[in-house]
C-alpha cells in the first residue's frame, strides 16, 4: 500500500476543491474584502506562476519528478514557494468571499484555511517530495534543505542553480488562471457586485 504522503502528493490537485466550492457557496463579499482577498490571489498567482517557471512542466505530474535541483528564484528563499503561493490564493479567495459576514468571522476562517493548508503539504505531500528529492539529488539535495526552510523565508546566500522559462507556464499555467478568474467571477456574480 502506498504511503499516505505520495497518494497526497499525486492527488495534490483536487485538495482546493471543496474550500472552492464551500467558498462559492458561502460567498458572501463585500468591495473591501474584494480590495483585499485580490491583492493577495493576484500576489499568490503571480508567485506560484514564477515558481513554476523555474520547474517547468515535469511539477505537474502525480509523482515527484524533476531533471534538476531548482535552487535558484523562489526556491533561493524557501523550499516550498509553490504551496505558499497556492495557501495565498487560497486565503485571497476566502477573504474576498467571505468579507460580508465581518472581519472577525473572516480572520478566523482565513486561519483555518491557512492552517488545513500547512498540515496538507506538511503531512500529505511534501514528506514525498523530499523523499524523492533526497534520493535523486544525494548530498546537494540535503545541504540545500539544511539551508533553505520549507515555509519561512531563507536570507543567507546559497548557489543557486536553475533558470526561468517562459514555456513551461505557457504550457500549464493557463489552467490556473481560468480556474481563478472563474471561481472569481462566480464569487462576484453571487455576491452581486457585478450585475449579469
Amino acid at each position: 500500500m502506498k504511503d499516505v504522503s505520495t497518494l497526497g502528493f499525486r492527488y495534490r490537485a483536487l485538495f482546493p476543491i471543496p474550500l472552492a466550492i464551500i467558498t462559492i457557496i458561502l460567498a458572501n463579499p463585500n468591495i473591501s474584502s474584494l480590495i483585499t482577498g485580490t491583492i493577495l490571489i493576484l500576489i499568490g498567482a503571480i508567485l506560484r506562476t514564477i515558481c513554476l517557471g523555474y520547474l517547468g512542466v515535469k511539477s505537474r505530474d502525480e509523482t515527484p519528478n524533476i531533471a534538476n535541483l531548482i535552487t535558484a528564484g523562489p526556491y533561493r528563499y524557501t523550499r516550498n514557494p509553490v504551496y505558499i503561493a497556492n495557501t495565498l490564493i487560497a486565503s485571497g479567495l476566502v477573504i474576498f468571499a467571505f468579507g460580508g459576514y465581518g472581519i472577525v468571522i473572516t480572520i478566523i476562517i482565513t486561519i483555518i484555511t491557512i492552517s488545513i493548508y500547512i498540515a496538507f503539504y506538511n503531512f500529505f505531500v511534501i514528506p514525498a517530495e523530499e523523499k524523492f528529492l533526497e534520493e535523486k539529488f544525494g548530498e546537494s539535495y540535503l545541504k540545500y534543505k539544511s539551508s533553505v526552510p520549507r515555509w519561512l523565508i531563507n536570507l543567507k546566500k546559497i548557489p543557486q542553480q536553475g533558470r526561468f522559462r517562459l514555456t513551461p507556464i505557457l504550457r500549464t499555467e493557463y489552467w490556473t488562471w481560468m480556474l481563478i478568474i472563474s471561481i472569481y467571477t462566480i464569487i462576484l456574480i453571487k455576491g452581486k457586485i457585478i450585475k449579469i
